[in-house]
């Protein structure tokens, strides 16, 4: 019986030694597995990041242009109101005798009130067309 025992001893050992070393095989395989799987997540990452750091650069290059637009039709849009601003209180002020802004031509009763109106004059008034007139 003893005999016995120690061929089933040694049996379960091997059993036992196979087990240990397939699943350490097994285990080698997966950790292969699991590298090859690490590299090519890996891969991806910088391939996202690059592709990442692409659309950011592309979107600072067009906010860019767009703020450079902007300033730009901003300030010909400020030159252009600033010409028609300028021309028109230049022309309101020629077509007025005197340089006051009031039409060139006096309708009837406009010159009656001013044959026949109040002489005075503020100093406020005369202050007021030399600072329009420079």
């Amino acid at each position: 019986m003893t005999e016995q025992k120690m061929k089933e001893e040694q049996e379960r050992r091997k059993k036992k030694e196979m087990e240990e070393r397939m699943s350490l095989e097994e285990t080698k395989e997966q950790i292969l597995k699991l590298q090859e799987k690490l590299l090519a997540l890996q891969e991806e990452k910088h391939q996202l990041f690059l592709q990442l750091k692409k659309v950011l650069h592309e979107e600072e290059t067009r906010r860019r242009k767009e703020q450079s637009d902007l300033t730009t039709l901003t300030s010909a849009a400020y030159q252009q109101s600033l010409t028609v601003h300028t021309g028109t209180l230049l022309l309101s002020m020629q077509g007025s005798p005197g340089g006051h802004n009031r039409p060139g031509t006096l309708m009837a009763a406009d010159r009656g009130k001013q044959m026949f109106g109040p002489k005075l004059l503020t100093t406020r008034h005369y202050l007021g067309l030399d600072t329009m007139s420079l």
